[in-house]
């Protein structure tokens, strides 16, 4: 009996000191973005020389990497990572001949010096370049053009719940989507506390690119944004958190031209 409790307690002390140690060592993650995640630029000017990234723990910039591309996956930025070592923060320098209006996806890769840990992620940010004196003619063309494209909308019942997502316009850039949450009984579920958003295209490397969608009313989220910033197939992951109830999770495979 002595050592079946002897043993008992080493086999919890041991236990103890896994869960410590998780907790002691965490991965890098981004504390602060420069362009910041979905931010909006007026002009090619208004946009900073360097993209940074200042991380939560010290990345090894051998192992890590930051691409910058443009909508047709072409690389803007200069190639030239850096690391400023005190503060967890690392650098790339972007090439502004390349840059022109439309939407830029990020990518990261870091190997935390800490922990050894290997972490990754995307984001995105736009440029509008109202300067440029055509843009209002071209925009305007655009917003026609729209007109024509067409929406998506697919649903699917998950947890005895239907739920469907549009997209509108469906298209590479901006673009709203929409989420109802609709129970069996056709009545809007309630207990929903929050509707998270990934976007990823595995073809391409890009992502996860989070997002939160807001509430509109009972069963119905909206969120506006660029996420879907190159042609291709995509996977949008839908997580439903619901009060006392298990999460919904629901993935929606889309292909934009």
């Amino acid at each position: 009996m002595i050592l079946k409790v002897s043993f008992a307690v080493v086999i919890f002390s041991i236990f103890e000191m896994i869960l410590l140690s998780l907790s002691v060592y965490g991965h890098a993650s981004p504390t602060t973005y420069n362009p910041q995640q979905n931010q909006l630029f007026q002009t090619i000017q208004s946009i900073p020389d360097k993209l940074t990234i200042v991380f939560s723990e010290t990345p090894e910039l051998k192992a890590s990497s930051i691409k910058v591309t443009d909508q047709n996956n072409n690389r803007i930025d200069k190639n030239d990572l850096s690391l400023a070592e005190p503060e967890k923060k690392l650098s790339i320098s972007l090439d502004k001949s390349k840059v022109q209006a439309g939407t830029y996806t990020v990518n990261w890769i870091v190997l935390s010096k800490d922990d050894g840990h290997i972490t990754k992620g995307s984001y995105i940010f736009s440029i509008n370049n109202n300067n440029n004196s055509s843009n209002k003619q071209q925009q305007q063309q655009t917003n026609i053009s729209n007109q024509s494209l067409p929406t998506y909308s697919k649903s699917f019942i998950n947890n005895n719940v239907n739920i469907t997502l549009s997209i509108s316009p469906y298209k590479i850039g901006n673009n709203t989507f929409n989420l109802t949450a609709i129970g069996l009984d056709g009545k809007p579920v309630g207990n929903i506390s929050n509707v998270f958003l990934t976007f990823n295209n595995p073809d391409k490397g890009i992502g996860p690119i989070p997002n939160t969608m807001k509430q509109i009313s009972t069963g119905n989220y909206s969120s506006n944004g660029n996420f879907i910033s190159q042609p291709g197939n995509w996977v949008i992951k839908v997580v439903i958190q619901r009060i006392n109830a298990y999460d919904i999770n629901q993935s929606f495979d889309i292909k934009i031209q």
